[in-house]
């Protein structure tokens, strides 16, 4: 079964995977695990889920669950600003501190609740916790929790103008820090910010994306864009995504990376960051590329497999040699969740910008998914092509 991006999907397995304290993490098949406990990564994302699927529905499940996952938030927020991650069944953190990209995912999550608040009482935990966390922000030492930081920068600064500046200064000391690794690790055959490719990929070029938005910086639009296209050359097969497998990664000097495990956070981040491009241009190859991307989790995959489950509004847990993982756990969940609601949305923002200028409704031309492998050939060829 295909889901369109114009229809709604459920949050049956979303519901299914939380309790009263926050979403389980693995999955036994479609059974919460709750040997497997929690992590503030998982409980994050989902309230970025539920406040998306909230701003576009309005239902009165993504507004509870709100509550929820931000009360996690709150549970595993240390004193001194920072995020426990894992956490167990028994309520217990399970670790001294979280890892960066913890804290740039949780920081995301509170930023999105003061752009999109489910209801106004969130607001005001969310933005004390957010200011809390925030100071960390300036001794990050690793790129992709700096990117992911850069992202919720981003979003901190379209939902408080007022805080702009703060956001613009944080983001620009963060993406010149992610233009100096591309400085330090690219050449002719390797056109990548890091020696290797590992998960979600797609997160780097997408952050200075967000910084260029944020700052008008060129360098960080060029860096991006470069970035983008090399890993799209590498993934995007004759309009087909074949993600980096973590069977051994992807690293400089390889011309080929592993097919397999593919996993659904990486199909996500190749939409987000298309999606960003698409924001920062207005180029609408970039908003049809991440159509195609979506469609890995519908069978446009080197399997040919759906990764969603319609007997339980799951996703498998990754695309395997033998077909898929089935296995149903939060993260896959999540990253399927998001790609839908976030391409769902440049969509509106698309029609809406098409409306601006016409003074009457028009139908944006964003459904790539319908148009087959002959388009996603050519978006593929786009985004390989685009900055040559």
């Amino acid at each position: 079964m295909r889901i369109r991006t114009d229809e709604r999907m459920s949050l049956a397995h979303l519901q299914r995977l939380t309790d009263c304290f926050g979403i389980i993490q693995h999955a036994n098949y479609a059974v919460p695990d709750y040997r497997s406990g929690y992590t503030t990564d998982d409980n994050a994302r989902a309230l970025v889920v539920v406040c998306k699927y909230h701003r576009l529905h309005g239902d009165a499940l993504s507004r509870e669950l709100a509550t929820r996952y931000l009360s996690f938030l709150m549970y595993a927020q240390r004193e001194d600003g920072r995020f426990h991650n894992f956490i167990g069944y028994e309520r217990r953190p399970l670790d001294e501190v979280g890892s960066e990209d913890c804290l740039g995912r949780a920081l995301h999550a509170l930023a999105y609740v003061l752009y999109a608040p489910p209801q106004p009482g969130l607001a005001g935990p969310a933005e004390r916790m957010l200011h809390q966390a925030l100071p960390h922000v300036e001794h990050l030492e690793h790129p992709r929790g700096k990117a992911l930081s850069l992202i919720a920068l981003h979003t901190w600064g379209m939902a408080r103008q007022e805080e702009l500046e703060r956001a613009r200064s944080l983001a620009a000391s963060l993406a010149d820090d992610l233009v100096a690794c591309y400085r330090e690790h690219a050449r002719p055959d390797w056109d990548w910010l890091l020696p290797e490719m590992t998960y979600a990929n797609a997160t780097l070029p997408e952050a200075l994306f967000r910084a260029y938005q944020l700052t008008d910086k060129a360098e960080f639009l060029q860096v991006a864009r470069r970035t983008l296209d090399f890993l799209c050359g590498r993934t995007l097969k004759h309009g087909v995504l074949q993600l980096v497998g973590n069977h051994g990664w992807h690293r400089a000097g390889e011309m080929e990376p592993p097919l397999y495990d593919q996993q659904p956070i990486d199909a996500a981040s190749m939409v987000d960051a298309l999606l960003a491009g698409f924001d920062a241009t207005g180029e609408i190859e970039y908003l049809q590329g991440a159509a195609t991307c979506y469609e890995w989790f519908h069978g446009r995959n080197s399997n040919g497999r759906s990764l969603y489950d319609p007997e339980t509004d799951g996703c498998f847990d990754a695309l395997t040699p033998s077909g898929v993982n089935l296995n149903r756990g939060a993260e896959s969940c999540l990253s399927m969740l998001l790609a839908h609601l976030s391409l769902r949305e440049a969509k509106e923002r698309l029609s809406q910008r098409m409306l601006d200028r016409s003074g009457r409704t028009q139908t944006a031309p964003a459904d790539a998914e319908e148009k087959g492998g002959g388009e996603g050939d050519r978006v593929a060829h786009f985004v390989v092509a685009k900055s040559a």
